[in-house]
């Protein structure tokens, strides 16, 4: 039987956990790596367990206080920096190249890891191309990435790329079952559910919270179809709402990890740069979480109005073909398809898409810095005209999976 390795915690990728662990067992750990591959599917989680096996005094068993704070957030030698606003800056790029000239507090190896990476300013990729050329000794910087071509600059030539694929949908039913030991039925619904990702597929399955937020999200469709402009604004504050109660979620997480931060370190002086650091990292994280579960939200309403596509019978045929019979395209929200197929009826496949169409719209003038309230209400009554009827350009049409 082998060893417990903290490696384990990581699903799938391979390939990209091989590559690190061999470059570990030769010491040939370059100072900076590049995470590249669609959001949510583990590079982030990858870039932490990372971190923690660089620094673990028991060689990444996964369990010992190290590995367990760094996996958690709260060690002060490894970093995680997100964007606060819509862009990486150059000021948050100054903080890191400041950080790091520092002396470590305790690891040997001081990590940075820069989520959505891609979205620095060419300001920001500048500052950062300067300390990854002279880079401090004792320091490993991982950029995570959607694609290299997605950064500015030349900041990809001074880092080791390590791509990441999606995991299959039996990828994930495999992992959720070992993981949580389910049913199939359970584990394949909350994989297609879930979006393809696996943290949220495994809250789907284990948190009370997020399946009622997903039911009040999908229960959205039938409040939208009544044409009602009243409905569509409504609908948008529930969304609005749905990312407040998230937010305030991951407050209450936040006061536990600034209490576990003064139970080791206490509340002196000395450790107000780390306190600091943390409640800067909270703020970003706060507004993340918000923004994240609007993006969640509208993902889920993506789904369903490509299962009423499927269920118009233009598509993907009856509820019947399209949740049983191999070779048909599956349903993202199977559990939903009653609703949705009642939804469909008198319903053309291209009307489900029209409306999806400005869905999508909608979560790229997020990605990009629109209000959200505002976003929402004129997304939601974008899809009140499509499903009228009349033809709406679709622009971007991305459905994604």
């Amino acid at each position: 039987m082998s060893e417990p390795s903290i490696w384990d915690s990581v699903v799938g990728h391979d390939e990209a956990v091989a590559m690190l662990k061999d470059a570990m067992a030769g010491e040939r750990v370059t100072h900076a790596w590049l995470f590249t591959g669609p959001p949510g599917i583990g590079k982030l989680h990858t870039a932490r367990v990372f971190a923690a096996a660089l620094n673990c005094p028991a060689g990444g068993d996964g369990t010992c206080d190290t590995c367990r704070r760094i996996l958690r957030g709260v060690h002060p030698d490894v970093h995680v920096i997100v964007p606060e606003g819509d862009n990486l800056l150059v000021e948050d790029v100054r903080a890191v190249r400041e950080e790091a000239s520092r002396t470590h507090h305790e690891a040997p190896v001081g990590v940075f890891i820069l989520d959505e990476a891609d979205r620095m300013t060419e300001a920001a990729a500048n500052a950062l191309l300067k300390v990854l050329e002279e880079p401090p000794p004792g320091v490993v910087f991982v950029l995570v990435v959607r694609s290299a071509e997605a950064l500015v600059g030349t900041v990809p030539s001074r880092a080791r790329v390590l791509p990441f694929v999606s995991l299959s949908l039996a990828e994930l039913t495999a992992a959720l079952g070992q993981d949580l030991g389910l049913d199939p039925a359970q584990t394949t619904w909350a994989a297609a559910a879930g979006h393809g990702r696996l943290a949220k597929a495994r809250a789907l399955l284990t948190d009370e919270a997020t399946r009622t937020r997903r039911a009040a999200v999908l229960d959205l469709t039938e409040r939208l179809a009544t044409g009602q402009p009243s409905d569509a604004l409504a609908a948008a504050a529930t969304v609005v709402s749905i990312a407040d109660e998230v937010a305030t979620a991951a407050k209450v997480r936040q006061d536990r990890e600034l209490a576990e931060l003064e139970e080791a370190f206490g509340t002196g002086r000395g450790t107000g740069a780390l306190r600091k650091r943390l409640e800067t990292r909270h703020r970003r994280e706060l507004r993340r979480a918000r923004f994240d579960a609007i993006r969640e939200a509208l993902a889920d309403l993506l789904g369903a109005y490509r299962d009423i596509a499927l269920l118009t019978g233009g598509a993907g045929g009856s509820s019947a073909d399209s949740a049983g019979i191999p070779g048909a395209a599956p349903l993202v929200h199977p559990d939903k398809a009653g609703t949705f197929e009642r939804l469909a009826q008198g319903m053309d496949p291209a009307t489900a898409l029209r409306a999806a169409g400005a869905l999508e719209e909608a979560d790229r003038r997020l990605a990009i810095g629109a209000a959200p309230l505002l976003t929402l209400e004129a997304a939601f009554l974008s899809v009140q005209a499509a499903l009228r009827g009349p033809s709406i350009p679709i622009n971007r049409l991305a459905i994604r999976r």
